[in-house]
């Protein structure tokens, strides 16, 4: 397994400067939460990592490859569920019945194999972000990125996706990157948690909250106090 650690990192587009001699360390098996205003360049981090942009500096994230949530499902419409799992599986698993073995047990592991027959043109959006969690869960890789993938869901919905992001990790002990700006994501699923602000971008706030994940509640008491300097943070106009 591997954490992320990132040195010195520069990325532009064009005349507009977002990183610059940036550097951070993410935790190996840990669930680190980015937060940060719209536009600051939170996607761009993540992208970077990924590799999907160009930039200058050093990204180490040696293991066994990348996962990545994105905010949109990034499903092949044309495709069944089953078909659009098989796929990611198929330059793994040369086995057909090893790689059904696997969907069928993480379908029924997110509550979803009644959607495995499905296009997704049929599914709702919460359905849809399960199956692309089903998705990056199945490929083999030590880092997972999430791009916002639960912004536009509602709160109920949310929460049990969360919670089933922690029972996947929990499982497997990949070292997650998971963007967003919601505070209450953050205090649901974070071992580590960054806030992002600043042109070029910088770490203005930083934490850790150890309590177990699984058990987390958000009018635990103990964490009131990290909501609301995260809250005095954003409405000070910093984030």
């Amino acid at each position: 397994m591997s954490g992320v650690s990132i040195s010195d990192l520069n990325v532009a587009y064009g005349e507009e400067t977002v990183f610059k001699n940036f550097s951070a360390d993410f935790e190996e098996r840990k669930i680190s939460v980015i937060l940060g205003g719209s536009g600051v360049g939170k996607t761009t981090l993540l992208n970077a990592v990924a590799g999907l942009v160009d930039f200058g500096g050093e990204i180490e994230a040696d293991g066994g490859g990348i996962s990545y949530i994105f905010q949109n499902d990034r499903l092949i419409p044309s495709i069944t569920v089953y078909k659009n799992l098989d796929l990611v599986l198929r330059a793994v698993y040369k086995d057909k019945n090893e790689r059904r073995k696997l969907i069928d047990e993480m379908l029924e592991l997110l509550e979803i194999s009644d959607l495995k027959n499905k296009l997704p043109t049929m599914l709702s959006g919460g359905q849809a972000q399960r199956v692309a969690m089903a998705r990056a869960y199945l490929y083999p890789s030590d880092i997972l990125l999430l791009d916002e993938p639960f912004k536009a869901l509602d709160t109920a919905l949310k929460t049990r996706l969360l919670r089933h992001l922690i029972l996947l990790n929990q499982m497997q002990n990949r070292t997650v990157i998971f963007v967003t700006h919601a505070i209450d994501e953050c205090l649901l699923v974070a071992d580590d948690y960054y806030v992002l602000a600043g042109n070029p971008v910088e770490i203005i706030h930083s934490g850790s909250i150890g309590s177990d994940k699984l058990n987390r509640r958000l009018d635990d008491v103990d964490l009131a106090d990290i909501r609301n300097e995260l809250l005095k943070i954003i409405l000070d106009g910093r984030a």
